[in-house]
């Protein structure tokens, strides 16, 4: 319902605009699925294994591993009512993700690597 209400919000406010400016506008939705819940104790438990990917990398965690406040989209939402999903972020220059200028550093896709293999480790 919160999406639907920014989505018709902007909607209306771009009209507004392109009425004050005596443009023509449509708004064509390419792409509308709901969002997923990642799964509580499978974040943590992706969390635990980025510690560990990391100690097996560096020796050491310096830092806190971050947790990301996400509506799971990409597979997780058509997985979602088979079994439980979470999400593990490889951290990218800027933030910026899904872009032709998306770059990630050899030691980042490393760790979470890393991170998969202590997580399969864990869990088998």
């Amino acid at each position: 319902m919160g999406r639907e209400a920014v989505v018709c919000e902007l909607s209306n406010r771009l009209y507004q605009i392109c009425d004050r400016r005596s443009v023509s506008c449509t708004i064509d939705r390419k792409h509308d699925a709901n969002a997923v819940i990642c799964n509580s104790e499978l974040t943590s438990k992706l969390k635990s294994a980025a510690y560990l990917g990391l100690n097996r990398m560096t020796g050491s965690v310096q830092d806190e591993v971050p947790v990301l406040m996400c509506g799971a989209g990409h597979d997780a939402m058509a997985l979602s009512h088979l079994t439980k999903v979470g999400m593990l972020f490889v951290r990218c220059r800027g933030g910026i993700s899904h872009f032709p200028e998306e770059h990630v550093l050899d030691d980042d896709v490393w760790a979470s690597g890393l991170a998969i293999l202590a997580f399969l480790e864990t869990q088998l």
